[in-house]
C-alpha cells in the first residue's frame, strides 16, 4: 500500500509539472524508483518483467543460426554488467544498434544478429533525468533515462524519417520503447530493450564515450 501511494503521489507531481506532450517530466522529492514506475505503461511493465526471457530466447535464436557474437564482447552477454562502473552523464557519445533473435512471425532467412554502424548520439541533462537522442538512419530514438538505484530505465519512442514530430512516450504503443541501461566497462554502456515492436527478440543500443 505504501508503495502504491508513493507511486500515485509521484504521478500527481509529474502531471502537475509537465507541459502538454512532454514525456520528460520534472518531479519533486520522491523515491527514485517510484518516478519511472509512475510513467511506464502497463504494456512496458510486462516487457520489463520478461527481460530475462528476451535474452534467453535471443541467445537461443543466435545459437540455432550458428551466428558468432564473440566479436561483440560483453555487449552480447546478459550478465556482463559491471557494478563498479559509473552510469553515464550528459555529453556526446557514439552509439550503435544490435538486433538479436527473430521476432515472432519474422522469416528466419533474416540474420539472427544484425549489427549497425556507430553514429553520434547525445545525453542531455533535464533536471535529474537524462534525455537520450540517437538518429539512426531512418529511425530516431528519443526518450528519457530515469534513475533506478544502480541502473537507468529508458522510456522513449521511435520517430521515422520525414515525420514532422515525435510521438511522446505513451501516445503510440507501437512506437514506445522500453529498456534498461547498465554499465559494461569504462566508457561503455548498453540499453537492453526486450521484445521491440518491429524486429528481433532483443535490441541493444551500445553507448561509448567520445
Amino acid at each position: 500500500m505504501r508503495r502504491a501511494v508513493a507511486a500515485l503521489l509521484a504521478a500527481a507531481v509529474l502531471l502537475a509539472g509537465c507541459s502538454k506532450g512532454d514525456d520528460l517530466r520534472r518531479y519533486a522529492v520522491v523515491r527514485r524508483a517510484d518516478v519511472w514506475q509512475a510513467v511506464i505503461t502497463d504494456a512496458d511493465r510486462g516487457r520489463l518483467a520478461r527481460l530475462s526471457d528476451a535474452w534467453m530466447q535471443a541467445q537461443a535464436d543466435v545459437a540455432a543460426a550458428g551466428a558468432d557474437v564473440g566479436v561483440l564482447g560483453a555487449l552480447a552477454v546478459p550478465g556482463a554488467r559491471d557494478s563498479t562502473r559509473q552510469l553515464p552523464t550528459a555529453g556526446a557519445y557514439r552509439c550503435r544498434i544490435v538486433h538479436m533473435g527473430w521476432r515472432q512471425g519474422q522469416p528466419q532467412n533474416v540474420p539472427a544478429v544484425q549489427v549497425g554502424d556507430f553514429g553520434p548520439c547525445t545525453l542531455a541533462a533535464d533536471g535529474t533525468l537524462l534525455r537520450f537522442d540517437f538518429p539512426a538512419g531512418v529511425q530516431r530514438h528519443v526518450g528519457a533515462l530515469y534513475p533506478d538505484i544502480d541502473r537507468l530505465i529508458y522510456l522513449g519512442s521511435v520517430q521515422l524519417a520525414g515525420e514532422p514530430r515525435r510521438r511522446p512516450y505513451g501516445e503510440d504503443r507501437d512506437r514506445d520503447q522500453l529498456g534498461v541501461l547498465e554499465p559494461l566497462a569504462p566508457g561503455q554502456w548498453r540499453i537492453a530493450m526486450p521484445w521491440p515492436r518491429w524486429t528481433a527478440r532483443l535490441t541493444l543500443i551500445e553507448l561509448r564515450a567520445g
